[in-house]
């Protein structure tokens, strides 16, 4: 395989945004364990609530900016992008439309959670919406979802229903007596998962780590499939394509 230049599709790496780094510092520290990780392109994705006290696109659009000058002026090359990790409210998707909230890397592909508590009814009537307008939803880490938990047969509905699937990387880098991690390999060898993000929030306890993930998955999947989840699905949303 070439060389792996992975990205990211869900991150909270913007100083003084959300609950990710307080500091453009811990933000650098982020992006140099990103690096040694071999993530080259980083979607920042803050969280996004009707009601909440949301950054203007503006706003995040001009902290990106100074975090790009600043890694740059470091030496450190990296294409960060913009998105919203969008907390789902009957609302919520008038204000993608209008523009207040974000899709990933401005295409028709949008990160939606839910309280982890939710009933699939509400997941699936969510995503919906969201597919229905012509949109691409993606499910932000399944494996938190307590409807979801060893239901296959939900997540081929949703996948049926025309959303994609996301799943942390470190849910899937745990050892061979970690259950939850060898349940969440095997969702993602049987195809269930479109895509693996750090969902990284800081430089200690949620960083971005990636290539443990890669490598615990690996051992049971063909290169061809483990190219398509880590490399060439993301690679869709910046091209805007469908997978």
């Amino acid at each position: 395989m070439a060389v792996k230049q992975y990205i990211d599709i869900h991150s909270h790496i913007l100083p003084g945004v959300d609950d990710g780094p307080f500091s453009m510092e811990e933000t650098m520290e982020m992006l140099r364990i990103a690096g040694n990780e071999g993530i080259t392109t980083i979607i920042a994705t803050p969280h996004y609530a009707v009601g909440s006290k949301n950054m203007t696109i503006g706003e995040l659009i001009n902290i990106r900016n100074q975090v790009q000058e600043t890694a740059k002026r470091l030496g450190l090359n990296y294409d960060i992008l913009l998105g919203n990790e969008i907390f789902y409210s009957e609302s919520v998707l008038e204000d993608v439309i209008l523009g207040k909230a974000m899709t990933l890397a401005d295409s028709r592909y949008v990160l939606i959670e839910f309280g982890v508590r939710e009933h699939f009814k509400t997941i699936y009537h969510g995503l919906q919406e969201f597919v229905l307008a012509g949109y691409a939803p993606v499910l932000a880490h399944v494996e938190r979802y307590n409807c979801l938990v060893k239901r296959e047969d939900l997540m081929k509905e949703l996948i049926k229903l025309g959303s994609y699937i996301q799943m942390n990387s470190v849910s899937l880098s745990g050892r061979f007596w970690n259950t939850g991690a060898a349940y969440h390999r095997r969702l993602v060898n049987k195809g269930l998962v479109h895509f693996i993000g750090t969902d990284c929030h800081n430089a200690k306890l949620r960083t971005p780590l990636i290539e443990n993930a890669y490598k615990a998955v690996s051992k049971h999947m063909s290169d061809t499939h483990i190219q398509q989840i880590f490399i060439e699905n993301p690679k869709k949303i910046l091209e805007n394509k469908y997978i």
